[in-house]
């Protein structure tokens, strides 16, 4: 069978869908993918999979953008000739859905990995285009043939309670995976990722990290510190790792870091990512640049060696509004990390509130402070917290078992024929 990964960037098919794409090969698929031209495309070529680009909409509401991005679809499907598309993204899963009927391809699994900006956001925009949303959705992926599979039991039931989907053709299928070898404890990772170090006293070569520029609070030089000449406490590192949206939970994070410093001062709040455009709370030229300004704070900008990163840190916080299932709690689960989420249907069950990691409230921060500061204080509880987190991402949430399941769609879907339509 001929299938096609089609997502809105390159990096999320590398870094999130290659073991798909290689699993898929192994079991005797021809596998193809489609997406915006970027550094990644040559990287999937490399691996040996036919890669066909289209031009992304800069606008996610752009109604001419998305034309364009629709046409470059439609041709790539006529280029690989699929017998099977697998859609990521929202804008994707729309694009793509059209794209496959109006070429006649018998099968489409549309993966709601995140239900989107327009359907988390109270913006006059949003709340415009929702109703036109929820429409074609309903029209695209209620047809023979197609199967939807979302990260988590809320967006699921969202969607069916709403008539946007058909209960029988819904899979559940909890994060994109981790590689529990890739991704293991601190004492693991140091001596098997590039970039870590033996010791958190040690540097990385992550750019922005603890020697990087940008921080403006005083630095002890070694064997300075407290009173009669004490060493200073060694930072207690705060990682937040996403893309630079104010939907993230971003705001209410640097607030709620500026209330843990004051009682912490050796705190620090390292954010990897960078912005992107095309969602409306994306954030500014000027709000990076604060950023960057802001004490304790590392803005790290974009990170390839995530085991590396991951090392290096304490807590891993992503206060978010809405997720899928959250690939980054899956990551520092996998390191034995303890985190801090809003308590939000994509971040339970990847964080058991009191055992692996704390739950908070959304678009708040007081809670958010307490927490941090709770695990800034307690070396104890952070190993603890760390212990159970990564038995939660061995148990649930491997990438072995994430790609099964995956396969286990595509043979479901593709056991009798469907009339196309």
């Amino acid at each position: 069978m001929n299938i096609t990964l089609t997502a809105n960037t390159d990096w999320y098919l590398h870094n999130f869908r290659l073991d798909l794409a290689r699993a898929a090969r192994i079991a005797g698929h021809e596998v193809s993918m489609v997406c915006p031209d970027g550094p990644y495309v040559p990287k999937l070529r490399e691996e040996g999979f036919r890669v066909e680009t289209f031009v992304a909409p800069a606008d996610g509401f752009s109604l001419g953008g998305n034309r364009k991005a629709l046409g470059g679809i439609v041709a790539a499907y006529r280029t690989l000739q699929p017998d099977l598309v697998h859609l990521f993204t929202p804008v994707c899963v729309l694009l793509g859905a059209i794209a496959a009927r109006r070429l006649r391809v018998p099968y489409r699994v549309a993966a709601l990995t995140g239900l989107g900006h327009v359907f988390t956001s109270d913006s006059l925009k949003a709340q415009v285009v929702r109703p036109a949303m929820r429409w074609v959705f309903r029209r695209e992926l209620t047809r023979p043939g197609v199967a939807v599979v979302f990260q988590n039991e809320g967006d699921m039931i969202e969607m069916v309670d709403t008539g946007v989907v058909d209960p029988g053709s819904c899979f559940l299928i909890r994060g994109s995976g981790v590689d529990i070898e890739r991704f293991r404890p601190r004492d693991v990772s140091a001596e098997t990722s590039s970039g870590a170090t033996d010791s958190k006293s040690g540097t990385t070569n992550v750019e922005g990290s603890r020697t990087a520029e940008g921080d403006t609070s005083p630095q002890p030089e070694p064997g300075e510190g407290g009173e009669g000449g004490e060493r200073a406490p060694e930072p207690i590192v705060i990682l937040f790792a996403s893309r630079l949206l104010k939907e993230k939970g971003l705001i209410e994070l640097l607030e709620a870091f500026r209330r843990v410093r004051r009682a912490h001062p050796h705190a620090e709040l390292w954010i990897a990512g960078e912005p992107y455009a095309p969602n409306p709370t994306s954030l500014g030229e000027r709000e990076v640049a604060a950023l960057k300004r802001a004490p304790g704070v590392r803005l790290l900008g974009h990170v390839e060696d995530m085991p590396g990163l991951l090392a290096q840190a304490d807590i891993v916080a992503l206060p978010s509004y809405r997720e899928g299932t959250p690939k980054i709690l899956l990551e520092a689960a996998a390191c034995g990390l303890p985190i801090v989420a809003t308590d939000i249907a994509g971040c339970q069950g990847v964080v058991e509130e009191g055992a692996s990691g704390f739950l908070v409230p959304v678009q708040t921060i007081d809670p958010l402070a307490d927490r941090l500061s709770e695990l800034v204080a307690d070396a104890p509880l952070r190993a603890r917290f760390g212990r159970q987190a990564r038995r939660i991402a061995v148990e649930g949430f491997s990438m072995d078992r994430v790609v099964a399941e995956t396969l286990d769609v595509y043979a479901q879907i593709t056991k009798t024929p469907q009339p196309v339509g």
